[in-house]
C-alpha cells in the first residue's frame, strides 16, 4: 500500500503524540533525574521473627499472607519509581514455619522481593551464624548483602566474613551508601555461638566510613541500617556525612528526627508493617529526606487473608512461597515426639493456685542441672493435652509465644515475697516446680505465705541464693511480677525459646519412657499457725538513756501495754519507750493480745551509772617522748576534755596525745560531762 501525502503527515503526527505520551508514563523519579533531582522510596523491615504467614488453622482459608501482602505494596512503590528496600535484621528466628526450615521460605521470599540490604541482627547467631549467611557475606543462597560495619573476629581483630561494612547501590545515576552496625548485643545471644566474635561500640567507625564515601565522591548518600534502637542510635551518628538511620532490635515502632538532625525509622517487628521515607538527591548532590512514617498492615488482619476477591492485593510469589513452606514444614509439626499417658488440664487443682498441666510444663524447665525452681505464668499455657503422642506441633501449641529463658538467682526470702505476690496478684496465677508452699488468705497482705518447702521437703532457707528459671515475660516483671525485677540476686537472659527447649527435652524424656507426671497441688490454701511473740530476754543501759522495746512478730492487730517493776530504776511509756532514772535493775513487762490470745513478756533491765574509762594509758615515759591516752564514756554525751595537772612535767593535747617535757610526775585526766578518769604519770631523764 502506497501512501499518501495525507496519510503520512498524519501518521508523523501520531508518531510525535505517541512520544509525548511515552514521556507521560515514565515514572515520576526519572523525569525528576531529567531535571537533576533524583527521588527514592525507602523502605525498612525489620525483626520479622519467622513471620512469614500467619496460620491460625490448618485451613489456607485462613492464613494471614503478612509477606505477601507487604512484597504487592513494595511493587507498588517500584512502579513509580526508584526505591530503596532494606531489612533491620532478626529475620528468622521465631516460628515453626521458620525455625523448622532454619529461615529457608523467609530467605526465598526476600531474595523474591529483591531486598537491597540486611543488618545482622543477634538472632541471626540463634542456628550458628554460617546458617543463614555465606563467607561472602551474604545471605544464605542470596545475593542479598549482609552489613554490620563493627563486628570482628575475636582472634585476628579483622571484619567478619559473614557480613560486610558497606554496599553501594545506586538509583538514576546517584550512588547510595547503606553502612552496617550492630548494637552490642552479645549478651543476647549464647555464649558458644558469639564466642570467636567481639562486637566494637565505637560509632567512629561508622562516623570516619561515612566521611570517606561522601568525601572520596564513592556515595551520594549514606544510609546507616542498624540492628539497634533508632531512636538511640540516631544520636551516635554524624549529621552532614550520615542522611538516614533505619533500626530494630527493641521491637518498637520508631520514627522521627534525631537532636542532630538525621531522620530515623524502624520497621516494628513480624512483619506487622515497615518504615518509609522519602530521599532525595539534587543536581548537586544535596540530599534530604522526609521524616520517615510507619505503614501498620496489620490493624485488620482480615485484609490479610487472600481472597478471590482480593488476590491482586498479595505478590503471587510470595503466597507460593508461604504455602510451600506450610506444605512442607507441616510432616515435621505432626512429628510424634513421646507418649502421654495421662490427660493435662489447666484447670486448677482444688484447693490450690497450681495445675497438673502447670506442674508438667514447669518441670520440663527445671529438667537442666543445677536449676532449683521453675516459674511459668498461666497465660503463658494455651491448651489441654489428652492422653496421646505428644508432636512438635503440640509443643507450639501449649507454648506458642518462643519466650526467652532467663536464668535468674534469687534469696529464699525474696522467692517468699515473689509467692506473696501470687496470692494477691489478680493478674494471673504462677505455676510452679521444685517448691511447695501454702497460703492464707485471712491474714494480711504480704503475710499469707507459709511453709515454703524444697521438693525433697525440706525448708527453704531465707538467706540461701537458689537458682531458677522462668520466661521472659516474667523475667521482666509481666502479669505485676515486680519481685522478678527489683528482688533479684542477678538475672540473665539465656536467648533460648521456651518452645524449642521443650521440644528438646520432651523428645530426650520420650525416648526413655512414658513421660511421667506430677498430679500434686504445689501452692496449696492452709491455716497459718499462730507465732508467738518474742522480745529480747534482758538489757544494759546507763542512767538517762531510753530505747524502745522491739516485739517481733506482732500481727497487725496486736494489742499491747507496758509496765516496769520498778519505776525509780526505769519506766516505760504506752508506745514502749524505757528511760532509765537510776542504777539498779527493773523489769518491764508488755501485754499482748492478738488472734484472741494474750501473752505476757518480760525483759530485765540492768541500769547502771555512767562512767569515763582509759582505753589506753601508760604509767611512764621518758623526756621527749610522746604518747596518745584514749578514754571512752558509757552512758555520757559529748567530748573528751584531757588535762596534764604539771604541764611543765609533761603537756597533752585536746587529742590526747602526752609529750614528755621533763622528769616529775603528773596526773592525765579524761573528764566527759563531769565524769573523769585518771592516770598518773611518771617522767624520767632520758
Amino acid at each position: 500500500m502506497q501512501l499518501t501525502k495525507k496519510m503520512k503527515k498524519t501518521l508523523s503526527l501520531l508518531l510525535v503524540l505517541a512520544l509525548v505520551f511515552g514521556m507521560i508514563n515514565v515514572p515520576v523519579n526519572n523525569a525528576k533525574a531529567a531535571t537533576g533531582d533524583v527521588t527514592i522510596t525507602l523502605l525498612e523491615t525489620t525483626d520479622i521473627h519467622g513471620h512469614l504467614v500467619e496460620t491460625p488453622s490448618k485451613e489456607k482459608s485462613s492464613f494471614q499472607y503478612r509477606m505477601a501482602y507487604m512484597a504487592k505494596l513494595f511493587n507498588d512503590y517500584k512502579a513509580k519509581g526508584d526505591t530503596i528496600i532494606l531489612n533491620g535484621g532478626d529475620t528468622f528466628q521465631g516460628t515453626p514455619l521458620s525455625n523448622l526450615s532454619y529461615g529457608k521460605y523467609l530467605i526465598q521470599t526476600l531474595d523474591a522481593m529483591k531486598f537491597d540490604a540486611s543488618a545482622v541482627g543477634n538472632h541471626e547467631f540463634d542456628w550458628g551464624i554460617e546458617k543463614v549467611t555465606t563467607k561472602n557475606a551474604t545471605l544464605a543462597n542470596s545475593n542479598i548483602p549482609m552489613l554490620a560495619s563493627n563486628i570482628f573476629v575475636k582472634s585476628t581483630g579483622k571484619l567478619v566474613d559473614f557480613a560486610k561494612p558497606y554496599t553501594i547501590v545506586e538509583r538514576s545515576g546517584k550512588k547510595i551508601a547503606i553502612i552496617g552496625w550492630a548494637d552490642e548485643y552479645s549478651v543476647d545471644i549464647m555464649a558458644e555461638r558469639i564466642a570467636p566474635y567481639t562486637i566494637s561500640e565505637d560509632a567512629s567507625i561508622v562516623n570516619k566510613l561515612a566521611k570517606e564515601l561522601k568525601t572520596s565522591k564513592e556515595a551520594d548518600a549514606v544510609i546507616v541500617l542498624a540492628h539497634d534502637d533508632a531512636q538511640e542510635c540516631v544520636e551516635k551518628f554524624e549529621a552532614g556525612y550520615i542522611d538516614a538511620v533505619f533500626g530494630g532490635h527493641s521491637h518498637q515502632i520508631k520514627v522521627g528526627v534525631g537532636s542532630n538532625g538525621i531522620p530515623y525509622g524502624q520497621g516494628y517487628k513480624e512483619a506487622r508493617g515497615f518504615a518509609k521515607a522519602t530521599m532525595t538527591i539534587s543536581a548537586d548532590n544535596k540530599v534530604t529526606v522526609t521524616t520517615p512514617e510507619f505503614v501498620d498492615i496489620n490493624a485488620d488482619p482480615t485484609k490479610l487473608v487472600c481472597t478471590d476477591a482480593n488476590k491482586t492485593d498479595f505478590d503471587t510469589t510470595i503466597i507460593n512461597i508461604s504455602n510451600t513452606a506450610v506444605d512442607e514444614v507441616a510432616p515435621l509439626l505432626n512429628k510424634e515426639i513421646a507418649d502421654l499417658p495421662v490427660a493435662l488440664t489447666r484447670d486448677l487443682i482444688e484447693g490450690s493456685l497450681t495445675s497438673v498441666m502447670g506442674n508438667w510444663i514447669t518441670d520440663m524447665m527445671r529438667y537442666d542441672e543445677g536449676v532449683d525452681f521453675a516459674f511459668c505464668n498461666d497465660g503463658g499455657i494455651r491448651t489441654n493435652f489428652d492422653a496421646k503422642k505428644l508432636t512438635v506441633n503440640d509443643i507450639y501449641t501449649v507454648a506458642p509465644f518462643g519466650n526467652l529463658i532467663y536464668k535468674i538467682e534469687m534469696k529464699g526470702s525474696q522467692i517468699v515475697k515473689l509467692l506473696e505476690q501470687v496470692v494477691g496478684n489478680d493478674s494471673s496465677n504462677m505455676q510452679m516446680s521444685g517448691l511447695t508452699a501454702k497460703y492464707d488468705l485471712s491474714l494480711p497482705e504480704d503475710q499469707q505465705v507459709f511453709d515454703v518447702r524444697l521438693a525433697d521437703g525440706t525448708p527453704i532457707q531465707m538467706d540461701k541464693v537458689y537458682t531458677l528459671v522462668t520466661n521472659q515475660y516474667l523475667a521482666t516483671g509481666g502479669n505485676k511480677y515486680t519481685a522478678f525485677v527489683t528482688d533479684v540476686v542477678s538475672s540473665v537472659n539465656t536467648n533460648v525459646a521456651d518452645n524449642e527447649s521443650l521440644i528438646e527435652k520432651v523428645t530426650k524424656l520420650g525416648k526413655e519412657g512414658p513421660l511421667k507426671v506430677d498430679a500434686a497441688a504445689r501452692f496449696t490454701e492452709g491455716t497459718k499457725p499462730v507465732t508467738v511473740p518474742t522480745t529480747a530476754k534482758k538489757k544494759t543501759i546507763y542512767k538517762g538513756q531510753s530505747f524502745n522495746v522491739n516485739i517481733k512478730s506482732l500481727a497487725d492487730d496486736a494489742k499491747v501495754t507496758y509496765t516496769s517493776s520498778n519505776k525509780k530504776v526505769a519506766t516505760v511509756t504506752s508506745k514502749g519507750k524505757v528511760t532509765a532514772k537510776k542504777a539498779g535493775t527493773a523489769t518491764i513487762t508488755a501485754k499482748v493480745t492478738q488472734n484472741n490470745t494474750t501473752y505476757k513478756l518480760q525483759l530485765k533491765v540492768t541500769v547502771k551509772n555512767p562512767v569515763v574509762k582509759m582505753t589506753a594509758s601508760t604509767k611512764q615515759l621518758k623526756v621527749g617522748k610522746t604518747y596518745t591516752f584514749k578514754a571512752k564514756a558509757y552512758g555520757l554525751n559529748g567530748t573528751v576534755k584531757w588535762s596534764s595537772s604539771n604541764k611543765k612535767v609533761a603537756s597533752i593535747t585536746s587529742k590526747g596525745k602526752v609529750t614528755a617535757k621533763k622528769a616529775g610526775t603528773t596526773t592525765i585526766k579524761a573528764t566527759v560531762n563531769g565524769k573523769s578518769v585518771s592516770c598518773k604519770l611518771t617522767v624520767k631523764a632520758k
